[in-house]
């Protein structure tokens, strides 16, 4: 019996999850301009989103109900901020892929709450500002893409904290200084 109830309760637990992780993808989406917002009409609020276009989810042994564990967007010419994004809600990304669009703006400190976060792949589009400090506590993070923006001052030192990290591109940009000795040791 308490077992059930366990169940029962790990299952809707999830399911708030999951609700809440459309929801923060559903308030982005209307961020954008209408040509993306066109682009994602498969994202709305009478599907799951796992159905959704460039949305993956996780159901893993431990979830009896999915949770949404990547995001592949690449080269769809998506115009709007990553500032919009709730990343909060989006805790189980593994996977953030928002390649070869036309994102302005910068990288919201609040990203560091991605814990989970294995790719982080953001070149190609037009991100300004520095990179955020709190990248350093992605610890699971194994590729960082951001060339082919308009990054500008230092690599901060804190990426040599991820210690997972096997591919970094931060070319084409406007990064000043040297590249601190941090990272790769």
């Amino acid at each position: 019996m308490i077992m059930m109830a366990t169940s029962v309760a790990l299952a809707s637990s999830d399911a708030v999850v999951l609700e809440a992780q459309a929801r923060a993808l559903l308030v982005w989406k209307d961020s954008l301009d209408n040509q993306s917002q066109q682009a994602l009409r498969s994202w709305g609020n009478t599907s799951t989103p796992y159905s959704w276009r460039g949305i993956s989810c996780d159901t893993g042994v431990q979830r009896h109900r999915p949770v949404i564990n990547g995001i592949s967007l690449w080269g769809m010419r998506l115009r709007g901020a990553l500032e919009s994004l709730n990343f909060s809600a989006l805790r189980t990304l593994t996977h953030l892929d928002l390649s070869h669009n036309l994102f302005a703006g910068s990288i919201p400190p609040s990203i560091e709450v991605l814990g989970e976060l294995h790719a982080l792949l953001l070149q190609g589009n037009q991100i300004r500002g520095s990179i955020p400090l709190g990248l350093g506590n992605l610890t699971k993070l194994y590729s960082l893409m951001l060339h082919e923006n308009e990054l500008s001052g230092e690599i901060p030192s804190q990426i040599g904290n991820m210690s997972s990290l096997v591919t970094l591109n931060l070319s084409s940009n406007h990064l000043v200084g040297h590249i601190p000795c941090e990272i790769g040791t």
